[in-house]
């Protein structure tokens, strides 16, 4: 089975972004996929935003692809793991704005 990061924004839109990530998850379980929620890692860290990117890129790395979840436009934390994952080779899917992945 294939590994899928799921990358968006999360700052800024904390108290939303845990369910937007869990919709993310249950819809590329649906296509097969094993799913990275960053959202789910552990982060025994000093909570900086340096930090938790180490600490998500490290699990992206570990991935196949990259799922991006439309409002990743707006997160530069997302716009670094879609070029890491895009300069890897790793396949990139995007949700499009009705949700879904196109």
């Amino acid at each position: 089975m294939n590994k899928i990061y799921i990358s968006g924004r999360i700052t800024g839109i904390e108290t939303e972004a845990p369910l937007l990530f869990a919709e993310a998850c249950i819809e590329m379980r649906e296509l097969g996929f094993d799913t990275v929620n960053p959202m789910d890692l552990e982060h025994n860290h000093d909570k900086s935003w340096n930090s938790y990117m180490r600490n998500d890129i490290k699990a992206l790395m570990e991935c196949d692809a990259i799922y991006m979840i439309s409002n990743w436009v707006h997160s530069k934390g997302a716009e670094i793991e879609r070029r890491i994952a895009m300069d890897l080779g790793m396949k990139v899917i995007y949700e499009s704005q009705s949700g879904s992945p196109e």
